[in-house]
């Protein structure tokens, strides 16, 4: 009886024990974005606008040709660099005003003077301080503006140019006078100006020797240095691009100093634009035609840009500054530089399309 009673009250207690399995949960259903994939811009990286002339070289570098027709600088690479160091300024190359690549931007510096383009090409690393592009490691190439002759200026730099007539100094002080055919046309060595300028002088340097001329006959020197001692009375000299003599008083028919105030500047008076406080005057060499750029601000609440304008206020080109790249804005043949996702272009002032689009990159590349 004992047994029953025992086994009867230990019932409810295993009762009381069993292990009941956890209830299962069901997963949420999976989650799905639905994208209309129509409503999307798929990204398309910015395509190059050029060709290679049939002039361009296996080395890049320029070479003379008479079928380039009118040349522009492009550039090609620039530094990221904030610091004004000699590695880091831009590399420039040339293109044709149709967009053909005549070389790769390997050039420090390439400026146009009238009817005379130089290039300036070296080893930056080469170079510490100083007036780099007046001496130093720099080569500099004399060309004609369409490319069609050049010649190398070893141990020569420029001083002037103007009237068709391009002016190079060499080390010793001696000065090379050029025509727009690319002759040396007058040679004056450098004895005409040393017992005159002492002997160790340098063209262009602060306090002078300077050089200026008005017509293609006479050159006008001014100095306030002798054997770099500064003059407080400047010293006057003349040149005579005819036959390369040097004198201390004016050929004939020649004033002592030049009437600047006598010299008509022909530059249209630049349009009034609203948005747009003070307007540059820019020539395209080639066309003739001025135009004027600003830093233009549209409407009340948009944000500035330097802008192109023609000579009676008309909008060509936005976004066309270049002063990071140590310029102002590049206009020529009928052609306006812009940068533009990154790319260094040329959009025609005619219809704004574009000719010509050079992906840059960075000096270390």
């Amino acid at each position: 009886m004992k047994k029953l009673i025992a086994a009867l009250l230990l019932v409810p207690v295993l009762a009381g024990c069993v292990i009941r399995a956890e209830p299962q949960v069901e997963p949420d259903p999976p989650s799905f974005v639905y994208t209309d994939w129509s409503k999307l811009t798929p990204y398309k990286p910015v395509q190059p606008i050029y060709t290679y002339h049939a002039g361009y070289g296996a080395d890049g570098l320029f070479e003379a040709r008479g079928d380039y027709g009118a040349l522009l600088p492009y550039i090609g690479k620039y530094s990221t660099m904030e610091m004004y160091v000699i590695d880091a300024l831009p590399l420039y190359g040339l293109v044709t005003s149709r967009g053909e690549l005549v070389s790769d931007p390997v050039y420090a510096r390439i400026v146009f003077h009238d009817d005379f383009l130089l290039l300036y090409r070296g080893d930056p690393a080469g170079v510490s301080g100083g007036d780099t592009f007046a001496g130093g490691t720099f080569s500099r190439t004399l060309a004609a503006p369409d490319g069609r002759w050049a010649h190398e200026l070893k141990d020569s730099y420029y001083v002037g140019s103007g009237r068709g007539l391009l002016m190079t100094a060499a080390g010793n002080g001696a000065l090379d006078l050029w025509n727009a055919d690319g002759e040396i046309i007058t040679h004056f060595e450098a004895a005409l100006f040393t017992s005159r300028l002492g002997e160790n002088f340098t063209w262009g340097e602060e306090g002078g020797p300077f050089i200026n001329w008005t017509d293609d006959k006479v050159g006008y020197v001014t100095s306030y240095t002798f054997n770099a001692e500064y003059r407080e009375q400047g010293i006057r000299l003349y040149l005579d691009f005819t036959s390369g003599t040097v004198t201390d008083t004016p050929p004939e028919g020649y004033a002592s100093e030049i009437d600047y105030a006598a010299i008509v500047d022909d530059t249209p008076e630049p349009p009034v634009i609203e948005g747009c406080n003070y307007l540059d005057p820019i020539a395209d060499k080639v066309t003739g035609e001025t135009y004027f750029y600003g830093f233009y601000r549209g409407g009340e609440n948009e944000d500035g840009r330097y802008a192109l304008f023609d000579s009676e206020g008309r909008l060509l080109l936005e976004n066309i500054e270049l002063t990071r790249f140590e310029a102002s804005v590049i206009v020529r043949a009928g052609l306006c530089s812009t940068v533009e996702d990154g790319c260094f272009c040329y959009r025609s002032l005619a219809d704004n399309t574009p000719v010509f689009r050079y992906p840059m990159r960075t000096n270390s590349d």
